[in-house]
């Protein structure tokens, strides 16, 4: 398997936030039978009959309130819904898990599972759904660049600090999901970014990115090519 720089770590958040569910082999997994690869939850295989949320639909349990009938009366047995890093952590080291907690407690009522995308340092190629106290702070967070150097509305992805903020955060979330969810399994997936990248250029310049794409290309990147 071929994994970027930026994703190996995030893995491994993954991977301890949930040791304790794969250990005990009660986790939603994919298995295979045969040619088929099944979703097993609970033992038995589920097939997602999903549909998927607005970006800010999860933003509020008001909007949410109109939402959950329409989405049983489609028959869907899953939602695809959003948890934001800004509203997650809006003061560094304080996590509000109110709304994920709603969004858990909405699915239940209505017989639904969920699966959760991450929106944080990504989502569509720019960084609009990050914490506010990570916005204003451009020497710590330093945003990627364009060729004319001009700051561009995404983070950069060659800096420590950022990634280790988002995946703090990330792996909090996951730990609190174990702590809510870790029986009865309402969430079958976590997407940990959403749509990576940065528009309308194809890198970052800054001076880090420029040095990293000028270096010689490591052998276990060359073996995936």
């Amino acid at each position: 398997m071929c994994m970027s720089r930026m994703s190996i770590p995030l893995l491994a958040v993954i991977s301890l936030a949930l040791s304790h569910a794969y250990a005990s082999g009660t986790i939603p997994h994919l298995a295979k039978t045969g040619d088929a690869t099944q979703l097993i939850v609970d033992g038995h295989p589920f097939v997602m009959l999903a549909g998927e949320l607005h970006n800010s639909s999860a933003s509020r349990m008001a909007y949410m309130e109109p939402i959950w009938d329409k989405l049983t009366a489609m028959k869907l047995n899953t939602v695809l819904a959003t948890v934001s890093w800004e509203l997650v952590e809006p003061e560094e080291g304080r996590f509000d898990f109110s709304l994920l907690d709603g969004l858990i407690e909405g699915a239940r009522a209505h017989d639904l599972k969920l699966v959760l995308l991450w929106f944080a340092s990504w989502k569509n190629g720019v960084s609009s759904y990050i914490p506010v106290w990570v916005k204003r702070d451009l020497e710590r967070f330093p945003r990627a660049q364009g060729p004319r150097g001009n700051n561009k509305d995404v983070l950069s992805p060659f800096h420590e600090a950022s990634r280790q903020a988002d995946a703090r955060a990330f792996a909090a979330m996951m730990r609190h999901l174990r702590q809510v969810d870790g029986d009865e399994h309402t969430v079958l997936m976590v997407q940990v970014e959403n749509e990576i990248g940065i528009m309308p250029e194809s890198r970052d310049h800054r001076p880090a990115a420029n040095r990293a794409f000028q270096s010689p290309v490591p052998q276990g990147l060359l073996d995936c090519l």
